[in-house]
């Protein structure tokens, strides 16, 4: 599990359910002013990984959430011609009307968000399998259990299991995440040297393909 940090009052988040990008006033008692679309979640998202990580890489601002008619959730960069850096969360269609699903590719996605990686590079099984595992932990923070069974794909699940066992095998996994971050500012472009030298009870085989590019996770630009 990711170490609980500190969150905002469940007591005043009362999320949109109709439409997670409607946000309607709360009712009288509520004790909030708006629900929260999935704009507002990706502001809490990125401030509860922060309170784990560090504070995330700001060369890139982040412009928002929307939806796509691609296959898969992901992150993408576009280029307004100003020279300044922007980056989107990509939803699939799928979540739009599942609030749970929508949540946990979101929080998969927020967590590229925190250092990343330059558009048409690889990404690696290391970093989507930490992606999962975020996602999974913040929705268990919030009261969605079995977040892990909105991992379908076969090579998600391996990277999800790796990184979940890594956790399980190091009480201070956070804190030697962090480290981890503050000495390489990359989870892709790493070695399995790399990460047995921060997360020493990893056998030789699992540093090996966490280190390994993952085949379908080239961010787009």
């Amino acid at each position: 599990m990711v170490g609980r940090a500190q969150f905002a009052d469940r007591a005043k988040i009362v999320d949109a359910t109709q439409d997670a990008m409607l946000s309607k006033p709360c009712r009288k008692g509520d004790g909030c002013l708006h629900q929260w679309t999935l704009t507002s979640r990706l502001g809490h998202i990125l401030e509860t990984y922060e309170q784990l990580l560090g504070p995330r890489n700001r060369t890139y601002r982040v412009l928002g959430v929307e939806f796509t008619t691609s296959e898969r959730p992901r992150v993408w960069y576009p280029d307004f011609g100003s020279g300044l850096q922007s980056v989107i969360v990509q939803l699939t269609q799928s979540a739009r009307h599942n609030r749970k699903l929508a949540l946990f590719q979101l929080g998969h996605e927020a967590f590229h968000l925190v250092e990343p990686i330059d558009p048409g590079t690889k990404g690696s099984f290391f970093e989507e399998g930490l992606a999962s595992y975020f996602a999974v932990a913040y929705l268990d923070q919030i009261g969605i259990r079995d977040g892990a069974g909105f991992i379908a794909e076969k090579t998600y699940r391996l990277a999800y299991d790796l990184v979940a066992r890594l956790a399980k095998q190091h009480s201070d996994f956070n804190p030697r995440l962090k480290r981890f971050r503050e000495r390489h500012r990359s989870f892709s472009q790493i070695s399995a040297d790399d990460i047995r030298a921060a997360f020493p009870e990893a056998p030789a085989a699992a540093a090996n393909q966490l280190a390994r590019p993952f085949p379908s996770a080239a961010v787009d630009r």
